[in-house]
């Protein structure tokens, strides 16, 4: 017997069931719910009482944190499918945020939702089942995964663009036959062929001309070891121009390893230093006549004759070793120190053979004091090709020996304390690739000294700020004036700390550019502190925020209870203590716009409007707070522009509030306007205290106020200025400040109608 579901069991089911299910009327436009599963409910962080009886669209409103998607519009074509076609409909990979309860921020979510109608026994629709499923996480893999992909492509494409624009000749070749899979121009035009020419070819079948060299074993034995080779001014022939050649190249064969570390081919990488090797044979030419010529004027000089063991020697090489004039060879061998002789015996023993003597001793002068000498002599030989005599000079350097003990005394006390510091010092050179940098910094990444050279300094910086610190870097580097950056590294420690990093430019004696000196300071400590100050504002500012508000209605209420009785006094008391209250929620206002900023959650609700008509509206208002002033206007033609309005209003509030504030002895204020370069640019000038030069790139920084006596006189948390930048700052704008001290002060600022004004 077939076992039936109870009468109230589907209900159960319907309940229990872990897919989202929402039953809907076909009651166009409202589509009331209802009924919804436990599954929905739980999906979309709603109560049953939210939902039945309710309109979908209700309930559910356009998306609150995404108003770029149509999901509405979406949603209304889907049921409309549903119930036109009788079948289910589909809506994929769509967007709706879910409210986080206690909060008043969203989730974000992704859905794919199934539109199924249910029909009566006449077939027509009686109503329709809305079931959707969370697939954000699959949407957003899906996503990353586009674009890894995306990312993958470029990357070899740049690969490629890169190799192929490569300033040296670069190929690689394939198997045991060397064929070109790859080839750049610079190794076409050094081989004399061209691309077409050397792509699928077995590279020895087109350089013939190279085989039996000894070429094919090296690169051989690259292929079959895995050990790379390295040719340093080797010769070869190359056919070029029509003929062979012989050219000089520098040269490296790498192997080419797959992706399972097998060895499929070679990399070669070769660079022509023909002209340099030659230039190098002419320069050690000159270098050896002009090294004779020049040694023996002012140097010792001798001539020793190999056969007969006879030295002729100068007078000044006599003084040398400590003689007041030449005396026979075995005197000279004398007065070399003990433990130099077996050294110098050494190097005449191999000057036959190298063509070349060359040693540096020590030597005792009848005073008992020791002198350093450097000796350097030319074997010459005779027509058999027998060496017969060595001509040389003689140095004292004593004194270079000293400085040279010196140096590397400084160098090493000075690796020592640049090793002690506690912050990082570092060094570059003119291309700003990093030279030198201390233990600190090792010891902060825990990556070798090495791994920081060059460019891979940078490696050591979290990805989300490489870019920016790296090119400002460079563009610091391309202008050649101060470097300094913000950044996070991964310490050692496993932690993210907080760096700044500072480099002076270096220049020479002829002013030529060198490099940078700097240093990079650790601090995530201030940072921390920082933002424990940042948080301490803002959760002061919401604790006196409510409170004041309750005190502000209190004092209103009591003002005119008092008026009503007729005790003015007592009502104009309780007047200045409203005002007080009013500058107090100023101030407030202040620190929470502040709190808002460094934490970047200042919001804006940007629409068009007409900008003349707001000053007018804002100096009606702020003309009342003063008697003494009278403010100007002079304003460009009507614009509307597209920004917050109540921001940029805070922003001119400031300016002309400022105005009156610092302008005590004047009595007039002047607001103008103009439109220019695609912009519309405001400006405030009193005739006030005016700034100091010196101070006027400081106006606009957190907590700057008027220094010296003044500081009481002018009451204020200094905030205002540096609220109203980042205002403008993010409008797209631009505010800045002129001004003469004694003379007064004109604040302007300017945004920009290309982004303003929209249709």
């Amino acid at each position: 017997m077939v076992k039936k579901v109870p009468g109230g069991g589907y209900q159960d089911i319907f309940n229990c069931s872990p897919a989202t299910i929402l039953v809907m009327d076909v009651d166009a436009p409202y589509y009331t719910i209802l009924d919804v599963n436990e599954a929905y409910l739980t999906a979309t962080n709603s109560t049953r009482e939210e939902l039945l009886g309710k309109s979908v669209f209700g309930a559910f409103p356009a998306n609150p944190t995404d108003e770029e998607s149509k999901n509405i519009e979406r949603t209304i074509f889907s049921f409309e499918q549903a119930i036109q076609t009788k079948k289910p409909h589909t809506m994929y990979n769509y967007r709706y945020d879910i409210p986080i309860r206690g909060t008043g921020e969203f989730e974000e979510r992704w859905w794919t939702t199934t539109n199924t109608p249910i029909l009566d026994e006449n077939g027509e629709v009686s109503y329709f089942i809305h079931s959707p499923e969370n697939v954000t996480l699959l949407y957003k893999l899906s996503e990353r995964e586009k674009a890894g992909v995306e990312a993958l492509k470029n990357q070899r494409k740049q690969l490629y663009s890169t190799f192929m624009q490569a300033p040296v000749g670069i190929a690689i070749f394939k198997g045991p036959e060397y064929v070109v899979e790859l080839i750049n121009p610079p190794l076409c035009e050094l081989y004399g062929q061209s691309l077409e020419g050397m792509l699928g070819k077995p590279v020895f079948e087109v350089l013939t001309h190279a085989k039996g060299l000894g070429f094919e074993q090296l690169i051989d034995k690259v292929r079959i070891t895995g050990e790379p080779f390295k040719g340093q001014g080797l010769a070869a022939p190359i056919y070029r121009n029509g003929k062979v050649e012989t050219v000089y190249l520098d040269f490296v064969y790498e192997p080419f390893r797959e992706d399972d570390g097998t060895i499929s081919g070679v990399i070669a990488v070769a660079t022509e230093v023909t002209e340099q090797i030659y230039a190098k044979q002419q320069l050690e030419e000159a270098e050896e006549r002009a090294r004779l010529a020049v040694d023996a004027v002012g140097l010792g000089t001798f001539d020793l004759n190999l056969e007969t063991g006879e030295m002729i020697t100068s007078n000044q090489f006599a003084n040398i070793f400590g003689f007041e004039e030449p005396v026979p060879r075995d005197e000279y061998v004398k007065v070399f120190h003990q433990d130099d002789r077996g050294l110098r015996s050494a190097a005449h023993a191999e000057a036959p053979g190298s063509g070349r003597l060359f040693y540096e001793a020590r030597v005792i002068w009848p005073d008992t004091s020791i002198h350093w000498v450097r000796v350097e002599g030319k074997v010459y030989y005779d027509a058999d090709g027998d060496s017969n005599r060595i001509l040389g000079t003689l140095l004292d350097i004593t004194e270079q020996k000293k400085a040279k003990e010196a140096l590397a005394e400084s160098e090493a006390l000075l690796r020592s304390i640049t090793s002690a510091a506690p912050a990082c010092l570092w060094m570059s050179d003119e291309n700003g690739l990093i030279t030198y940098i201390n233990q600190t910094w090792i010891d902060w990444t825990g990556k070798p000294y090495e791994e920081h050279l060059g460019f891979k300094w940078a490696e050591s910086i979290i990805d989300d700020d490489r870019a920016t610190a790296t090119a400002k870097f460079l563009t610091d580097l391309a202008k050649r004036v101060l470097y300094e950056a913000e950044f996070r590294i991964d310490h050692v420690d496993g932690t993210k700390h907080w760096c700044v990093a500072t480099g002076r430019p270096q220049y020479g004696n002829d002013n030529k550019f060198l490099g940078y000196i700097g240093a990079c300071v650790d601090i995530t400590e201030q940072k921390y502190l920082q933002q424990q100050k940042d948080d301490f504002i803002g959760i002061a500012s919401h604790e006196l925020k409510t409170p004041v508000t309750s005190l502000k209605a209190y004092t209103q209420v009591l003002e005119r209870m008092l008026l009503k009785k007729g005790e003015a006094k007592e009502a104009d008391m309780i007047g200045r203590m409203d005002a007080q209250l009013n500058r107090l929620t100023t101030l407030i206002g202040d620190l929470l716009d502040v709190t808002k900023i460094n934490s970047g959650k200042l919001q804006f609700n940007n629409q068009q409007f007409n900008f003349n008509t707001h000053l007018d509206e804002l100096i009606e208002d702020l003309q009342r707070t003063t008697s003494k002033h009278t403010i100007t206007k002079n304003f460009a033609p009507d614009i509307t522009v597209y920004g917050d309005r109540d921001r940029i209003g805070q922003v001119i509030t400031n300016l002309i509030t400022n105005a009156i504030k610092y302008s005590p002895q004047a009595n007039k204020i002047i607001v103008y306007t103009a439109v220019e370069n695609d912009e519309v640019t405001l400006c405030v000038q009193d005739f006030g205290i005016g700034i100091a030069k010196k101070n006027l790139d400081k106006v606009f920084e957190q907590f700057y106020r008027v220094s010296g006596e003044m500081q009481h006189t002018f009451p204020g948390l200094g905030l205002g200025l540096y609220i109203s930048s980042e205002i403008i700052k993010r409008e797209g704008g631009r505010i800045w400040v002129t001004s003469e001290e004694g003379c007064g002060s004109t604040f302007c600022f300017a945004l920009p109608l290309k982004n303003l004004n929209k249709s």
